[in-house]
């Protein structure tokens, strides 16, 4: 999926252990899986559930753990799989 040069995300939720509903500012919306990325450096502590449900919109992309954790809006974008209106 070709990415916008200015894009953010505006929602973010925690579906389960790996997957985190997405919204971002020009109205697509996507399912991204974390999984991935789970076994490098910061983001193995989202494998701990506890953290990973602490997903949500923030500094203009998908943040965990009051922000100590997060990914670029544009990786986010790219690799969200979309879903709904």
């Amino acid at each position: 999926m070709s990415v916008p040069d200015e894009v953010w995300v505006t929602d973010a939720v925690a579906l389960d252990g790996s997957h985190v509903a997405l919204r971002f500012s020009d109205g697509h919306c996507g399912v991204l899986d974390m999984s991935p990325y789970m076994d490098d450096g910061v983001f193995k502590r989202l494998r701990d559930p506890n953290v990973f449900r602490t997903a949500r919109a923030g500094m203009s992309t998908v943040e965990w753990d009051n922000g100590t954790i997060d990914i670029a809006p544009e990786t986010a974008y790219a690799h969200a799989v979309p879903f709904g209106v």
